[in-house]
């Protein structure tokens, strides 16, 4: 995965170092692979299920079921924006993977040692402060360990991984995006984040140990379903982020709720997932109750919707501020009459 996603940025870098242009990000059908989803998820049941049959199509069955909802999400969501914004300059093919890899490869690196440190650091601190052995969190009294378990993954992580993540905008400062433009540029890095991420997450899951032992049970579709969810989470959860990184730079205090808005809707799908596994995570301390598990997984199906209808309304729907300067300088318009203001939601198609 790491070798894939960094030779596009080799290609990608060499082609901008030798002058050559990016043709347009165009595709027809956005949604088209959206339908191997289903279809993904009950092979690789059946896979788990009996995992002496063909275990060489495993990995494969998980790659895809890793990839299609972050790719989606990232194709659906750029056809959206061109669609929606139809005078500013093409976003090209060089610019979304650029975007989607940096979610993929940069973000997660450095999030990932940030969260570690912070992850270790904050175990040195209840443990000593409980007097329990050094980092040994599974002895923590059981409320000190959901206080660590639950400020470890709604708290910590949700904080630098969308401040890394919304970074793309910072980094892409140069091409001047309006506020739809870095809108999408977070959605770009948060699936392209949660690609790698499912893919590490997974990596236990694609073990032929853990296949021949079957220790995964009648449960991987709701892992795999769960991880196509956080897809979604991300993306969302990163073009908020980004509009709170472009409020910062371009001096625009109404966009300052992004990021927290996106920190937010990141811990609480955190929180939700912790309700349904978090017995065996990091501490422990959390109860194994099937009543937990219906709740969590009710709230997830209610966060996820939400996350759809938010994302397909705000790509479709987020205007730039005016068109491209190349279509300022020949004098064209929308044809609504005046160029939109900065930020302004319009109902769509208008």
């Amino acid at each position: 995965m790491y070798l894939a996603l960094g030779g596009f940025l080799v290609v990608q870098a060499a082609s901008a170092l030798g002058g050559a242009a990016s043709s347009p990000f165009r595709m027809r059908w956005p949604w088209l692979l959206l339908p191997l989803f289903p279809l993904a998820v009950v092979a690789g049941q059946l896979q788990v299920n009996d995992p002496q049959r063909l275990p060489w199509l495993f990995p494969f069955i998980n790659l895809a079921v890793v990839a299609i909802p972050s790719l989606s999400v990232a194709a659906i969501c750029a056809t959206r924006y061109a669609r929606a914004n139809p005078l500013a300059w093409p976003v090209s093919w060089r610019e979304w993977t650029s975007g989607f890899v940096y979610g993929a490869i940069g973000a997660t690196t450095i999030a990932g040692i940030i969260n570690t440190l912070a992850l270790f650091l904050f175990a040195l601190i209840l443990t000593n402060a409980n007097g329990v052995g050094a980092f040994a969190v599974e002895r923590l009294p059981h409320p000190w360990g959901v206080v660590f378990d639950l400020g470890v993954l709604s708290g910590i992580a949700p904080i630098d991984e969308e401040f890394w993540k919304g970074m793309l905008v910072a980094l892409f400062f140069f091409r001047r995006g309006g506020v739809a433009r870095c809108f999408l540029w977070g959605v770009l890095a948060g699936a392209g984040f949660n690609l790698l991420e499912t893919f590490q997450n997974s990596l236990g899951a694609a073990s032929p140990s853990n296949l021949a032992d079957q220790r995964l049970g009648g449960s991987w579709w709701l892992f795999a379903c769960a991880r196509a969810g956080t897809g979604s989470m991300h993306a969302l959860a990163t073009g908020f982020s980004a509009l709170g990184f472009y409020g910062l730079l371009r001096r625009q205090p109404r966009f300052a709720w992004g990021y927290p808005a996106g920190v937010l809707l990141h811990g609480t799908w955190n929180f939700l997932v912790y309700v349904v596994y978090g017995d065996a995570l990091f501490s422990g301390s959390w109860p194994d109750r099937r009543a937990l598990d219906v709740a969590g997984v009710a709230g997830l199906i209610l966060v996820l919707a939400g996350t759809l209808v938010v994302l397909w309304t705000v790509s479709g729907s987020l205007k730039d501020e005016g068109p491209a300067p190349i279509y300022r300088l020949l004098g064209m318009r929308p044809a609504t009459g005046e160029p939109p203001r900065d930020g302004m939601l319009v109902e769509p198609g208008g």
